[in-house]
């Protein structure tokens, strides 16, 4: 990656955090719950929107740690918390591609952010990620 083009993936990444970084809904037409796996580290491995914002807990006002910047990210686990647009409660929780400054990048996405199933989303633990 070249320099100008990190640096402009950082601005995007800020602008994205300073005016809350809105994730839509993913469609069915940019990916498939088939391109969603558990590998053998036994994350999840999915496509998901970005930037998408990482949440320091499983709640829509909780402080945002990072972004997904890239739209091919893991997830060590999952929990539930605040219902979200993608209509469960379902978050998962990984490490930003970008961190803000003061924080560590670890944190929870809403499912919306994913192209999960929701049948996955309804019991991830049943497909094989723990619960956090």
């Amino acid at each position: 990656m070249t320099r100008i083009s990190k640096h402009l993936s950082l601005c995007v990444a800020a602008l994205a955090l300073t005016v809350g970084g809105v994730i839509s809904a993913p469609t069915a037409s940019a990916a498939s719950a088939a391109d969603c796996v558990i590998r053998l580290d036994s994350r999840l491995w999915c496509n998901n929107a970005s930037p998408a914002n990482i949440r320091a807990s499983a709640r829509l006002q909780a402080e945002i740690t990072g972004q997904l910047l890239l739209n091919y990210s893991w997830f060590d686990c999952w929990t539930s918390g605040d219902l979200h647009g993608g209509g469960n409660t379902t978050w998962y929780h990984t490490k930003g591609d970008w961190t803000r400054p003061g924080y560590d990048g670890w944190g929870y996405v809403p499912a919306q952010a994913l192209y999960t199933s929701s049948d996955f989303d309804a019991d991830p633990t049943a497909y094989g990620l723990r619960h956090c």
